[in-house]
């Protein structure tokens, strides 16, 4: 529910942020290892959405960081001024929300700061809209420092951000409302009306110069057809892919992989809901005014003091660091932090690193190529895309691989033998203490039911529990879902948090 930095992210040139992203991976390097359990087929596909009880249930899990903790006490909530009965503008509610935090008090690095976000009508009253999506960070522009804030819904009205201040000086503090209720009620309607049709997939054939095509996606039913269909699930893998038959081809055949179509998001939405996404079909993600807006935080306990050394099996709270000086912090272990390209040579001298997933790990890749000056020797008939890429340092013995997650992909044409699942390309690794495995699932599921998602995050825990019991010493990096600019139907910052949510559920231990 936290926003992340984007201020200083996105405002930042590419390599800025790339080389973050590095430090992250060499220094935070997160290990997960996971209970020792079998995984079995998956079972019969659900058409379900995360919160089960009803449109403006919040998960168990929103709630979970700060339960125990004493929160200001809320204003006074007049319980019939509910936000539907007052005839719903998202752009009148969002004028009508803003922040505050308890007067007086001295601030300190370490202290815990709470505001509390909340609408009013023009007589002051708390109007009721629960399950709002809001981001709230905390920042200074000036010398690239900032962190997020976790929000709690009261289901009352009113909300909390609360954060840790983590460095002396001037504190900023934004919150923005990404989605009103309203909206994550018809995100959420519509990915149960459509839960594998909002983007349809292509098999392309080469036949001399004929081009055929087949409608390919994770549930045959939505081809509306009584053709024969291949199936190229792979229930080891966690993964349901079927393409129709092409007339005389066998669904051994290579071919290429595609996206065919887009739902429009017109034909998605009922009549007046287009109104609580701005153009685009992007999240409204408005700033709300508060004050104070700004704080003076004064010296205090160091927050990177008597950290142990990063080893596997360390908790992950939702507040896991922060950028000081534009360098990530981690909270968590002592990250370590290069600054030439000398260092990164000398830590990963003789290692191999194996990334796969979507284009945000691919970026991972494209760095490290950068920086150490490697040696690109990418398969001739393979798009840098999609991969499979291949990077070389023989003088230092790095080496660097990307390939990525197989279908469903929204990408350039790529040849479907090179597509392969991420849970069956772990299998393939030996392992040991010069390997490192990276990888990331999210965007290209946001337009999916979660089960699907879960199916595939499931095989892939189970691919790395095999991969520790024949190499307890090889490193897994886990890298999350970010947010990012779309449609918010179909690849939006709501359906991503949810599948982060997720895998962190699935790949916690």
């Amino acid at each position: 529910m936290a926003q992340l930095w984007q201020r200083l992210s996105v405002g930042a040139s590419k390599r800025f942020s790339l080389g973050v992203a590095m430090m992250v991976v060499v220094g935070m390097l997160v290990l997960y290892y996971v209970k020792e359990s079998s995984w079995n087929a998956a079972p019969s596909l659900r058409w379900k959405w995360l919160n089960e009880k009803s449109l403006n249930h919040v998960p168990y899990f929103l709630n979970k960081w700060n339960a125990n903790r004493t929160t200001p006490s809320p204003p006074n909530v007049n319980t019939s001024k509910k936000i539907d009965e007052l005839g719903f503008s998202p752009m009148t509610y969002a004028q009508q929300l803003s922040f505050f935090l308890e007067p007086g008090g001295n601030f300190s690095v370490g202290d815990i700061l709470r505001i509390v976000i909340s609408a009013k009508d023009k007589e002051g009253n708390v109007t009721t809209n629960i399950g709002d999506y809001f981001r709230a960070s905390i920042f200074n522009l000036k010398t690239k420092c900032g962190a997020v804030g976790i929000i709690t819904d009261h289901q009352n009205g009113t909300y909390t951000a609360t954060f840790r201040l983590l460095w002396a000086g001037e504190v900023s503090i934004k919150v923005k409302l990404v989605h009103p209720r309203q909206a994550v009620d018809v995100i959420e309607r519509t990915d149960r009306e459509h839960p594998v049709d909002k983007i349809m997939f292509v098999k392309r054939y080469l036949i001399g110069k004929v081009k055929i095509d087949t409608k390919c996606n994770a549930d045959p039913t939505v081809f509306n057809s009584t053709a024969p269909v291949c199936n190229y699930s792979d229930p080891h893998a966690g993964a349901r892919w079927y393409c129709e038959k092409a007339a005389n081809i066998s669904c051994n055949t290579s071919g290429y992989h595609g996206r065919l179509s887009t739902i429009a998001s017109v034909k998605l939405m009922k009549d007046g809901e287009e109104k609580l996404f701005s153009k685009g079909m992007n999240g409204m993600k408005k700033s709300i005014s508060g004050s104070p807006s700004k704080i003076s935080v004064t010296p205090g306990l160091d927050p990177l003091a008597n950290r142990p050394r990063c080893i596997p099996g360390l908790p992950n709270p939702q507040i896991s660091g922060f950028y000081h000086e534009g360098v990530w912090n981690s909270l968590v272990c002592h990250n370590r932090h290069f600054s030439n390209q000398s260092e990164w040579r000398t830590c990963l001298r003789g290692k191999t690193l194996h990334f796969m997933g979507d284009s945000t790990i691919r970026q991972w890749y494209e760095h490290f190529v950068k920086i150490l000056n490697l040696t690109d020797s990418t398969l001739t008939d393979a798009v840098h895309q999609t991969g499979p890429l291949l990077a070389r340092d023989t003088v230092n013995n790095i080496t660097v691989k990307d390939r990525s997650h197989g279908p469903p992909l929204r990408c350039a044409w790529t040849r479907t033998f090179h597509l392969q699942y991420v849970a069956n390309v772990i299998d393939e690794i030996e392992g040991g203490p010069n390997d490192v495995v990276g990888f990331t699932l999210w965007a290209h599921f946001t337009s999916y039911a979660v089960d699907i998602y879960r199916e595939r995050m499931e095989a892939i825990r189970a691919a790395i529990q095999r991969l520790h019991q024949r190499s307890p010493d090889t490193l897994v990096v886990i890298k999350s879902a970010n947010t990012r600019m779309g449609n918010e139907l179909i690849a939006g910052d709501w359906l991503a948090h949810q599948l982060d949510l997720l895998m962190r559920e699935i790949l916690k231990e």
